[in-house]
């Protein structure tokens, strides 16, 4: 960008102050865009790293418990530490969390009703009789 002096000003002609001063104006309207641009920018970032931030606490509270010395560290921990850590932690809080009975237990377990038997699969309904057989002997 040319660098204008009070010289270099007051030597132009009216014409070509009108010419710089709209150049400048379009310049700042773009350099404005600009900014709004990058203001929408950062405000989702902020809100991803608030994500992240809050899941990795949860992962870390998971995995680790309520006073585990991680969690101190990790409001003051950036974006690409806060990712490497909710991807550390949420497999280990899979493991520790997984569920102990399959659905196919529970949903045996289950009492029988009338709308169970109504969407029971013929495999299911055999089963059920040759259970109700043996509890009949």
């Amino acid at each position: 960008m040319e660098k204008f002096t009070l010289e270099t000003l007051s030597a132009m002609s009216k014409d070509e102050l009108i010419e710089v001063v709209q150049t400048l104006q379009t310049k700042l309207e773009v350099a404005e865009k600009e900014v709004e641009a990058l203001k929408a920018d950062a405000e989702v970032g902020k809100k991803y790293k608030e994500h992240l931030l809050q899941e990795a606490i949860r992962l870390v509270k998971l995995v680790d418990g309520e006073k585990a010395p991680m969690l101190k560290l990790l409001e003051k921990a950036d974006v690409d530490t806060l990712k490497n850590i909710v991807d550390e932690y949420e497999p280990k809080a899979r493991e520790k969390f997984q569920p102990s009975a399959k659905q196919e237990d529970i949903e045996k377990d289950k009492p029988i009703t009338k709308e169970t038997l109504i969407k029971a699969n013929y495999k299911d309904l055999v089963e059920l009789s040759q259970k109700f057989r043996e509890e009949v002997k």
